[in-house]
């Protein structure tokens, strides 16, 4: 049995706007809903623009945040090297890119430190870049060489310029209006260009897991959830509502994969780490795994304007 309809609060749906929703989970700061119009889960109340920004910079420089399984995970996005799992991670993600386009001009929508933009400089494409962390953007121009823009995307110029491929990784759960977000990367797309997303999975085995034992203890064990359900992460989609998403700004996903994290990039003890390798393990072989990649490409005839 759903649990109660909620309407009586401002926190509408940020992909289909419909303000019917039921609460999925209260955790310590926050509660987390699902949309009955368009099955969106997705976290109230979000952060202010000037804590979201604050809290990335701490992120990047100090690696400090409300999860310590974090702290070493940004640190990655300094080292270019082929040993990185962060690198080969980008390497792979380029592979799929390159099969569903040519290797041209490359945007990609919150760049941090530029780290992705270097490895695919390496492969041809000409690198570009938005994002509005100043250390990070200051280390992808000192370190990298790269021609990054700082600032939000919705501010971004693009001189006219049209884009083959346009990346948002791990960008979109972070979005406050989504749909305009990828609407609005639909607009500089070259022909035939895509845009590359990845994202958490919403419909994974830690949200099974620790989603059974929140219900199991009435509501009081909510401490496995905030290691998924963090504050900076707006939204949480899953393979059909990340493509709902996609199809009300004009886009069609032209793959969709469900990967999981990798384990090297966390700070774990031992025993955490065997655990969690097992259970990624299981997540794997019941396909529940905690992350999505996919691409997307213009629709034609376009969708947006008719579905919102």
């Amino acid at each position: 049995m759903w649990p109660p309809l909620t309407i009586d609060d401002d926190a509408r749906c940020p992909v289909c706007e419909s303000p019917q929703k039921q609460l999925r989970y209260r955790i310590t700061d926050f509660r987390v809903y699902d949309c009955r119009s368009c099955s969106l889960v997705y976290l109230w109340p979000q952060l202010r623009p000037e804590e979201v920004r604050e809290m990335f910079t701490h992120l990047y420089t100090e690696g400090e945040g409300s999860v310590p399984e974090l702290r070493s995970y940004y640190g990655f996005t300094y080292d270019d090297d082929p040993a990185n799992p962060l690198v080969q991670l980008y390497e792979s993600w380029l592979d799929v890119l390159e099969r569903h386009a040519r290797r041209g001009r490359l945007l990609d929508i919150g760049c941090g430190t530029g780290l992705f933009l270097a490895v695919a400089r390496r492969r041809g494409w000409e690198p570009y870049g938005v994002d509005d962390c100043a250390e990070a953007i200051a280390y992808a121009r000192s370190e990298f060489g790269l021609d990054v823009w700082e600032g939000d995307f919705r501010d971004f110029d693009a001189s006219g310029k049209a884009f083959d491929a346009i990346t948002m990784w791990d960008i979109i759960e972070h979005a406050r209006a989504p749909v305009d977000l990828l609407s609005a990367a639909r607009g500089v797309l070259s022909p035939g260009g895509v845009i590359g997303i990845s994202t958490p999975n919403q419909r994974s085995i830690l949200d099974l897991i620790a989603g059974a034992m929140y219900r199991l203890s009435a509501g009081r064990l909510t401490r496995p959830l905030e290691k998924f359900y963090i504050e900076q992460h707006f939204l949480y989609f899953d393979p059909r509502t990340l493509a709902d998403a996609c199809g009300r700004a004009g886009l069609t996903l032209v793959h969709s994969e469900r990967q999981n994290t990798d384990l090297r990039r966390l700070t774990l003890g031992p025993a955490t780490r065997l655990m969690l390798k097992a259970l990624l393990g299981v997540a794997r072989a019941v396909h529940l795994e905690n992350r999505i990649l996919a691409v997307a490409r213009a629709t034609d005839p376009p969708m947006g304007e008719a579905k919102r």
